[in-house]
């Protein structure tokens, strides 16, 4: 039998979902706290309970978002890759991450703006600061060994993720047809040979 905190972790989740399909259909300034209630089937005082009201909850989808993403990071890079393949793990874990959560994807390019002005700033920061933690420890002793090119934080987020996530926007949005898992090896490769520590010409 599920304990009652269990099924408080499911109530939670289902109203998530719901929400994240209302947001989907109605756009977050059109969807009503009812329309979510209505669709997840909690009640009233169930949805308050969990998220106090929509800007807490939509803010807390794109949290949740970014968390699942960076779990699945952390898991690739907890396995001690090598250089090339850490970096080419970057790429393809976000491409892949994307592909399996499209309407995720889309909410949190979505509503960014909005939620680093709103209440949850302050975790957003918190947790991109600890994704940060965990990438620098993982980079910093293969830069310190020659292995990765030495490039600013900025110029390395450009380099790694910038293309990807231009391409992902244009999937998201309909502007290219093709799915980005045809094309991670490639994206993979550009970013590999961006921070390679000697120019690669060929693989």
């Amino acid at each position: 039998m599920a304990s009652s905190q269990a099924r408080g972790d499911r109530r939670r989740d289902e109203i998530l979902q719901a929400a994240l399909a209302c947001f989907m259909e109605n756009g977050v300034e059109n969807t009503t706290v009812d329309m979510i209630r209505e669709r997840s089937g909690a009640s009233t005082g169930s949805l308050y309970h969990h998220f106090g009201n929509k800007d807490q909850l939509a803010a807390t989808l794109f949290i949740q978002g970014l968390r699942n993403y960076s779990q699945r990071l952390t898991e690739a890079l907890a396995a001690d890759p090598d250089a090339e393949t850490g970096i080419r793990l970057m790429v393809t874990t976000y491409l892949d991450w994307v592909e399996d959560n499209p309407d995720w994807a889309r909410f949190i390019f979505s509503t960014r703006a909005q939620v680093i002005r709103g209440e949850a700033a302050e975790t957003l920061k918190e947790d991109n600061r600890r994704q940060f933690r965990m990438v620098r420890d993982w980079l910093r002793p293969r830069i310190d060994a020659g292995e990765i090119r030495d490039v600013p934080v900025e110029l390395f987020h450009a380099l790694v993720n910038g293309p990807s996530q231009d391409y992902v926007r244009s999937w998201l949005a309909g502007r290219v047809k093709t799915a980005p898992s045809e094309y991670r090896e490639t994206l993979a490769d550009a970013a590999w040979h961006s921070l390679a520590p000697c120019p690669l010409h060929s693989r």
